[in-house]
Order: C-alpha cells, then structure tokens, then sequence
C-alpha cells in the first residue's frame, strides 16, 4: 500500500518562504491595478483556421515526438484524419484602456476512436497592466524555449487545456522608483481536474510570482521566480474516502490553507508541487540567448534544495537578424532521478513520487497526458502498463534533448530537426487497478530510448493563406517499440493572421 513522503510541502517555515516568495506576483497584480490606461484602442482583427491533418505510424502507438507537445491533437495510437476548427480576436495590442480577447477551437479526429471535443474556448479582459482569462486556452508555465524544449516541467504543451479562471499581469510591470531596474509579474489561477478521475472534481490552484533585474532594454536581464500548483478538493471514491477522511475539504477557508500551503502535521492533503525558475537573457550582437534552470519540489526538503540536481537546465540560441539556414539551437537536460533520497545516508531511491500525489492518485495528468513535460508518462503512454490505470507509470527519467531551427528557402520554408535521448526507470507508484486502490513499486533497470524528429514548414506555392507541415519521427531504443510514424497537415489561415507554424 502506499506510503506517504516522510515530510510534506506544509510547515510553517515553507508556509513563511511561499508567502515572501509569492508576494513578488501579488505585487505584480497591484501595480497592473494602478497602471495608467490608454486612450481609443481599436479591435483587433478576427482571425480564423481551418487546418487538416493526418498521421499514422509501423506500430499501434505513435513514435513519441508526433504525439507529445500538441494539445492532444493527435491520438495515441495515430489518426487518419482529423480537422481542427478556430477563431479569435486577440487585444488589440495597444497599451492601457480596456480591452477583450476572445478564441475557440473545435478538434475532430477520425479513427479507430474518433473524438469530438473543444481544445480552446476562452474569454479574456485587459486593463492596463492587469489581465482576467476565463475558459480553456493553451499555456505554458515557466520561461523555456517554448518552440523547441521539452517545455515547462510542471507545464507544458502536452495536454489539453484545463479550465480556469486566472488573473495576470501580461509581462513585467516596473517596481516605482526603480527607473526599471526592476519589474515584477504575477499569476493566480483557480481550476477544474474533471470528473474522469479517481477523486472527481477535484480543484486546481496556481500561481507565480516573478522578478526581473536590470532593465529590459539592457544586453542582459536576470530573472526568478516561483511556481506553485495544488489539487485540493473534490470528491473521492468510497475506498480512498473510508481511508483519507477529512483530507478532501475545500471552501473558502480551505482555499486559505492551499494558497499557503498550511497544514497540520496529521493531514495528509492537499497535494503541493511547484519550482523554482531561474533564468537570464543576454543579447550578443546577432545572436539572443536564454539560460535557465527550473529546480522542482513536491515537499518541504525539495523546497530546500535537497533535490538540487533534478530539475531542468537549458540553453537556448536564436538568431536576432533575419532567415538563415541555422535560426536557433537548443540543449536541454532533464532530471527526475533523487526525488528526495538522502545520498549521504546510502539511499538510492527517496520518498517522493513525482507527479504521482499522495491522495489524488490520477497524477498530474488531464485527459490522459501528463501536464507537464511529456517524458514523465502515465500509463496509457508507458509501454507494458495496462492503459485504464490512472496516475504516472514512468518518472524516473534522465534526458538529453536538442533541436535546430532553420530557413531553407525564402519565403516561407522552414525546417526543424529534435532528438531526444532518456533514460527511464518506471515508477515507484504504478496504480495496480483502475480504482488505483493499491500503488506498486514498478522499478527496473534504466531503459534508454532514441526519439527523432524532422519537420517541414512552408507556403503551398502560389498562395498567400495556405500552408503545410510535414514531420517524420523515429523511435528507437528498448523502452519503446521501434517506430517509424510521419504526420501531415494543411492549414489555411484568415489573410490577416501572418503565417506562423
């Protein structure tokens, strides 16, 4: 049965450092407040997408780089066809005054299990510097790369958007009296996991805070921040609620203690996880870097650097002048591997689990993927495990990860070449049974796996709105099926939306 970690998020001092921490967002969100506003914005214009697209593979499940970091466009197991369906009136782009967004998407596959569902749907309000979004839109926690990384560790492109409402600052609002030395921005977010899972409906925090130094202007800029996540709430099964009473309160009071992460020493729950975000930008000539560091916690030692190799270090090159054959390079390295062993006392494997929570034993997955970086796998991506298991099935992992971006021909034709490389060691926390009423210890020998990627983009010559993507990716290694897959997709975009990719 499981065990829970030895100590938790929780405790009074954690509780003291999320609160400094944090107040850097907060103060983020007052000053949007006070922002002075513009005055005779127009709209901005209605932009509109009809893409199709298609994809298949030698194997039932795609090789790994044509499913992951899509929104959970593409099926797992491929998808002959499929159409995606999308709207939006972005803000308008000047500064200040009031101002609205608003966006939908519908995605449709055709396939051995066809889907119909939203991927976006989403409403958005803008007053100088403070910024309300409601409804399901597409995000990225954390400053990566976010055209070629693995993503954010605790969220990514991955999965489809969970539903929230949240309140931001669009960037950095300017600390008075700095002259822009400083800047701050935050995020508070309230969220729906859905009924799909062992405890239903259960909630979602977030929030970050962030501080920059120097001015933005300035070859280099340093920034830090603070990310936070918590499922509380909700409704457990008869099993989990005998075993956990208490445990799944909310209200607002409850709200309270998860903003703080306060707990007693007897509770078990909510489930906290965040990290820290490091990163500095520097501009050499023609050539714009970004150097960052996100270092991940679930409980209190990991709040103190214990953990400090796990985590995800990346550099990021991109060229600031125009088209080249080489625009952009990417490395990045990812480590799940201590989750909180205490090496000097000869332990190989700690106490945490990450991403697999103590009480809401789905994980940190929605819709079946991961929410965060799709290396860390649940079941229904994880060779060998049943698919109709909740919770994570792979989380020890070690990874290299490397992409290049460049310009073949002008106009419009693009290449982009990923390779991975991980290493994986299963999970400490496979759930033995739909219910995930029991955890087992699946562990086994590190299992390396080779993930590719080449992919096309371009303009149907010709045209002016429609354009093309094509992508080829091979999996090979131990821990997956050898694969060859390739994907293929149309997209006709509204005159005035510049083609993107």
């Amino acid at each position: 049965m499981y065990a829970p970690p030895h100590q938790c998020l929780a405790g009074s001092t954690s509780s003291l450092l999320v609160g400094l921490l944090m107040g850097a967002g907060i103060c983020g969100l007052l000053l949007g407040t006070t922002a002075r506003p513009a005055q005779g914005q127009g709209g901005g214009p209605i932009q509109s997408e009809v893409s199709l697209f298609g994809a298949g593979a030698s194997t039932d499940a795609l090789p790994f780089w044509l499913g992951a970091n899509q929104y959970g466009r593409l099926g797992r197991s491929g998808t002959p066809l499929g159409a995606r369906l999308a709207a939006r009136r972005p803000f308008s782009g000047a500064a200040g005054g009031l101002d609205y967004a608003v966006g939908a998407s519908l995605l449709g596959r055709a396939s051995a299990h066809s889907t119909l569902h939203v991927q976006e749907l989403y409403g958005q309000l803008r007053y100088g510097a403070l910024q309300l979004t409601a409804g399901w839109k597409t995000q990225v926690i954390g400053r990566v790369d976010t055209a070629r990384s693995l993503g954010g560790i605790t969220l990514s492109e991955n999965a489809t958007p969970v539903p929230k409402v949240r309140v931001s600052t669009p960037g950095y609002v300017p600390v008075p009296g700095t002259n822009n030395f400083l800047g701050v921005k935050g995020y508070l977010a309230h969220g729906w996991m859905g009924a799909g899972r062992v405890v239903r409906n259960a909630f979602l925090h977030e929030k970050y805070g962030y501080l920059r130094l120097l001015p933005p202007e300035w070859p280099v800029t340093l920034h830090a921040g603070l990310i936070h996540h918590a499922v509380w709430g909700g409704t457990p099964t008869e099993a989990v609620a005998g075993r956990e009473a208490g445990a799944f309160r909310d209200g607002l009071r409850q709200f309270g203690r998860v903003f703080f992460a306060l707990r007693d020493s007897d509770e078990r729950g909510p489930d906290h996880m965040g990290n820290y975000d490091f990163s500095a930008d520097v501009a050499a000539g023609p050539v714009a870097a970004q150097v960052y560091r996100q270092f991940f916690f679930e409980d209190k030692p990991g709040l103190w650097f214990r953990n400090v190799w796990d985590g995800l270090w990346g550099v990021s090159l991109q060229r600031a002048g125009g088209p080249a054959l080489v625009d952009a390079i990417l490395y990045e390295h990812f480590r799940f591997i201590r989750q909180n062993a205490k090496y000097a006392e000869g332990q190989r494997a700690g106490a945490d689990r990450n991403f697999s929570q103590s009480l809401y034993r789905s994980g940190w997955t929605y819709r079946g993927r991961t929410l965060g970086l799709p290396l860390v796998t649940p079941p229904a991506n994880t060779p060998g495990v049943p698919d109709d298991r909740p919770g994570i099935a792979n989380s020890l992992v070690v990874a290299h990860h490397a992409a290049v971006e460049g310009t073949l021909q002008e106009p419009g034709l693009s290449y982009r070449l990923t390779g991975t490389y991980s290493e994986n060691s299963g999970s400490k926390s496979l759930c033995a049974d739909a219910d995930c009423t029991q955890l087992l210890d699946d562990r086994f020998a590190r299992t390396g796996q080779w993930s590719f990627l080449v992919e096309a983009f371009g303009r149907v010559p010709g045209t002016e709105a429609l354009a093309y993507d094509l992508g080829v990716a091979v999996d090979t290694g131990d821990f997956r099926k050898e694969s060859v897959g390739v994907r293929v997709g149309l997209t006709w975009r509204g005159l005035d939306d510049p083609l993107g990719r």
